[in-house]
């Protein structure tokens, strides 16, 4: 089975290749504003290493959301199109899970406006449903698990960042999740919408 793996969603651009459980290529840049420009080209590039096309490969798993509104739209793109034309089978993680891996862990993502994403998680499973929080609220849920390990944008919290392998995470998190059956209908996850809604209602 030949995995390619995508995340565009938030400030890392995350693209890599696996086969059978092994990594082939991987390349993980910091930088927010590279993921539309730099997705395809990134890709092509670790495909050309390995000398392989996108047509040797079975599936293709990306992060979901939340994130940016334009950034989770770009590995989706690219999953729905290679679905289409070459029916690679297509998986999704959560932004935040792919943070956590397969740890006990707090996961966190900068969503703007004195806000944070936060779920929580122990060993792939969900503890706390993905959600939209006030970064004052942040200090409740830490007391709460207090066991747990917070990981994300960490510095939003006064915690020093630790950089994580996230190609991994999500590859190894995909084990656990279906195959999407109706990739064409498949949206990104943006909580704040959600939220918005609520709030007007």
């Amino acid at each position: 089975m030949k995995t390619i793996v995508m995340d565009s969603a938030n400030k890392y651009l995350v693209v890599a290749l696996y086969e059978n459980q092994k990594c082939l290529a991987s390349l993980q840049e910091e930088g927010n504003r590279k993921q539309s420009e730099y997705a395809i080209v990134y890709l092509q590039k670790l495909l050309q290493e390995i000398h392989l096309k996108m047509s040797d490969f079975d599936e293709m798993v990306i992060t979901i959301g939340p994130g940016s509104y334009t950034g989770v739209r770009v590995a989706l793109t690219i999953a729905k199109t290679l679905n289409a034309t070459m029916n690679i089978k297509v998986k999704t993680v959560s932004s935040l899970k792919a943070m956590a891996g397969m740890k006990k862990a707090i996961s966190i993502l900068d969503a703007r406006s004195h806000k944070l994403f936060l779920g929580i998680y122990n060993e792939g499973k969900v503890i706390v449903d993905d959600c939209l929080i006030n970064i004052d609220e942040f200090e409740n849920y830490q007391k709460q698990y207090t066991d747990y390990e917070i990981v994300g944008d960490t510095h939003l919290v006064g915690i020093p960042e630790k950089e994580v392998d996230l190609a991994k995470h999500i590859y190894t998190l995909s084990t656990l999740e279906k195959e999407i059956e109706n990739v064409d209908g498949l949206v990104p996850r943006y909580i704040k919408e959600v939220e918005a809604k609520k709030i007007c209602q």
